[in-house]
């Protein structure tokens, strides 16, 4: 199931970061994570901002005359000019700009050059598949990590029947010699399947 987007500024916001009217919506998503291109369009811009405005940023026109925004990116995956179309990868999200965490900002630009709200068609478009990878990254990781433990505990409990067995075959073994030399007859006889045992173990586990 994929989680709702955490939105950490709404379109038309005015805060401490946003002293005037916020132009998009800032999506929380972790560093790096890939955006995927909401509609069919043509890369008409990629810019650089450095440490202000959006950082990093690819602009995509539609053929409805929308233009989308992306900003606060690590990195962008097309070029101006490329064709894209709804699904592919066109960037990374990032926190380059004037961000205070890893997030995307999702702008939309209608065909009068009039910033509206993201929210009411291609928000959901684009982070949908993000935050559906994100989670997936973080099941993998528990996952790998519950193999490593039970992995690291069979080990372990490996190496103490390797081990118990060497102890066993070693103490047990010299005890039955002493007793055979004290008059036991089978003495030897368990001396040796005590060693041939720990052998068998040792072959099997080590």
């Amino acid at each position: 199931m994929i989680a709702a987007p955490r939105i950490t500024a709404k379109f038309g916001e005015i805060n401490s970061i946003h002293v005037t009217p916020h132009t998009g919506i800032d999506v929380a998503l972790p560093n790096g994570s890939k955006l995927y291109a909401p509609a069919d369009g043509v890369v008409s811009r990629i810019a650089d901002y450095g440490n202000n405005g959006l950082g990093k940023a690819v602009f995509v026109k539609t053929k409805t005359g929308y233009q989308y925004i992306l900003g606060h990116l690590s990195e962008a995956k097309v070029r101006i000019g490329d064709r894209v179309f709804s699904g592919d990868l066109i960037a990374l999200s990032g926190n380059t700009g004037n961000s205070t965490g890893p997030h995307v900002h999702i702008g939309l630009v209608n065909g009068a050059g009039a910033f509206v709200d993201p929210q009411l068609g291609i928000l959901g478009k684009v982070v949908e598949k993000a935050i559906g990878e994100a989670q997936q990254s973080v099941g993998d990781h528990a996952r790998s990590f519950t193999y490593k433990v039970m992995l690291g505990f069979l080990e372990g409990v490996r190496d103490l029947v390797v081990d118990l067995s060497y102890s066993i075959a070693l103490i047990g073994g010299g005890l039955a010699i002493i007793l055979h030399v004290a008059g036991w007859e089978k003495g030897t006889r368990w001396a040796g399947l005590l060693t041939v045992a720990y052998v068998l173990i040792k072959y099997l586990l080590g």
